[in-house]
């Protein structure tokens, strides 16, 4: 998956094959296929999902795929801006705000031409609402909101928060986990109410869920943005299992648009991308890792970590993943995102070094490591597996659906496996998400599932997240210096970080991949080529 639960976007929790979004082409779309019962509208889209992407469709729990969803059916107060930007967020339900001196109390005035799908209107009252419900559900990112003391409403169109230390709250609340806003007649609903409803403001409301099939947004005719002649009307998430039936989805020409996380390069020239498609590949923020158990023996062995960074074979992997886009880690915050260390990891594949090691702490030949990984993920186990063969380590693969491997590893840490890859996708655009979800001590494990503690760490990045919000120079220093001792320790495996891939059909226009929304593809700002909209 891709993080999610604390805020991965488990997103990261690394999700294995999350593919593909088909587009019908034209105004006369095909059926929504044979056995799928929905007749699509005449602007559809249709995207393709492994089954079991949508887990917690109660926005205020989500963690995983349900982005995809949420992105379109609910908004938050601000949007994150494209890379390049020369601000990192832009209005959305709110159209300004102000933040006091000390940093310590935002102002946000709303739109007043706002109203959820339930014919509700957007008031103060309703964020606060949402706010505090994602808050006391504390299921994904309701972290977040550590530093908020009190949300005043003043007016009807008027929310100020006060914090006990200077949080960017403009950009907290613009995360693409826990900062939905949704209407406060949902709530006595109970979480499961949200698989087929919802609650948002968005351009599309949820028409239909079929779990474990499919599910379907339609537009909402009294979006406050209003709609154009040509904008898409409709999309369906078809959930595939199969991975052999997607890949027939595709040689048959049927995608128009694919995410990509697991795609061979053969699987994307049977798109025929010359002709009908182009690939897109632009800078991320997420990245893959792999956790060292510190509570068990031996990976609770500093020099055992370290000979296992060594042992890692980086390029052979970052070559057969990813197309061959990602780029070598610094460390557990990627060189897009502000506060990474801007010095290159010190651990290089060295087997040579790795045994020495190794020796150096009282272990030979017989050796045995486990090692827990996703689906999607082989490549990964078997060339690592390999590498540590040469120097007579066995690494044991356990190979699992993100779900169960990650209730193993939680509950039981002085027998989870040795080693248990992640990819990482923050809430909050920021090295506070990877530092503190991943590696800050936990009592009870949520994404450190490493079991890393160290309290010269925690300082460091709970000092940074205090500065965050009115020094972010003096933060990064804190951060970086954090990431220093995260490889002295050998706390983990730091592999790539990783691109955003998507093979786009040609006849798709106005999309552009914004990385701080993990794959979401906002489809109200989507057209088609020859179609100009508002005629």
């Amino acid at each position: 998956m891709d993080r999610c639960l604390n805020r991965c976007s488990l997103s990261s929790v690394p999700l294995p094959v999350l593919l593909l979004i088909a587009l019908w082409l034209g105004a006369c779309a095909p059926a929504a296929g044979p056995d799928s019962g929905v007749a699509p509208a005449a602007n559809s889209v249709r995207q393709v999902a492994e089954a079991g992407t949508f887990i917690e469709m109660d926005p205020s729990g989500s963690c995983v795929g349900e982005l995809w969803v949420h992105g379109n059916v609910y908004e938050t107060l601000t949007r994150y801006t494209l890379p390049g930007s020369p601000e990192p967020v832009r209005p959305l339900l709110a159209t300004d705000w102000e933040v006091a001196e000390d940093g310590l109390a935002w102002t946000f005035h709303l739109r007043d031409d706002v109203q959820f799908h339930d014919g509700t209107q957007l008031s103060a009252e309703a964020v606060k609402f949402s706010v505090e419900r994602n808050r006391a559900r504390n299921a994904c990112s309701g972290y977040l909101y550590d530093a908020v003391t009190a949300i005043e409403t003043p007016d009807a169109h008027t929310v100020i928060f006060r914090l006990s230390y200077p949080a960017p709250l403009d950009m907290i609340l613009a995360s693409a986990y826990a900062a939905w806003i949704m209407s406060p007649s949902v709530a006595d609903r109970e979480p499961g109410w949200f698989a087929a409803n919802d609650a948002g403001s968005g351009p599309y409301r949820i028409a239909r869920y079929e779990p474990g099939q499919r599910l379907v947004v339609s537009r909402f005719d009294g979006y406050w943005g209003g709609w154009q002649v040509g904008q898409i009307d409709q999309v369906i998430f078809e959930l595939v299992e199969d991975p052999v039936a997607v890949e027939q989805m595709m040689a048959a020409g049927e995608l128009d648009f694919a995410t990509i996380n697991a795609l061979t390069a053969e699987q994307i020239a049977g798109l025929d991308a010359g002709a009908q498609a182009r690939m897109d590949v632009t800078p991320g923020v997420a990245n893959e890792l792999i956790l060292l158990n510190h509570r068990r023996a031996p990976t609770d062995n500093p020099l055992v970590r370290q000979a296992l960074a060594y042992s890692f074979p980086y390029d052979d992997v970052i070559a057969a993943t990813y197309q061959g886009q990602g780029t070598r880690s610094h460390g557990a915050v990627p060189v897009t995102v502000w506060g990474h260390n801007p010095s290159p990891s010190p651990y290089t594949f060295d087997l040579t070094k790795a045994r020495e090691l190794l020796i150096a702490a009282g272990y030979g030949d017989g050796l045995e490591l486990t090692f827990a990984y996703d689906p999607g993920q082989d490549v990964h186990a078997e060339l690592w597996q390999a590498a540590l063969a040469e120097i007579g380590v066995t690494l044991n693969l356990e190979r699992a659906d993100w779900a169960i491997r990650w209730e193993t590893q939680k509950s039981d840490p002085d027998h989870a496996p040795h080693a248990y890859i992640l990819a990482w996708f923050p809430d909050v655009v920021g090295p506070y998400s990877y530092l503190f979800s991943m590696f800050h001590r936990e009592d009870s494990p949520v994404f450190n599932l490493g079991f890393y503690s160290n309290a010269a760490f925690d300082a460091l990045i709970d000092e940074g997240n205090l500065l965050s919000g009115i020094d972010q120079a003096a933060a990064a220093e804190k951060f970086i210096a954090a990431e220093a001792l995260l490889a002295e320790d050998a706390a983990a495996i730091f592999i790539q970080d990783t691109p955003d891939l998507h093979v786009i059909a040609e006849e798709l226009q106005r999309y552009k991949n914004n990385p701080a929304y993990s794959r979401v593809v906002f489809w109200y700002e989507v057209g088609r080529k020859g179609t100009q909209l508002g005629n």
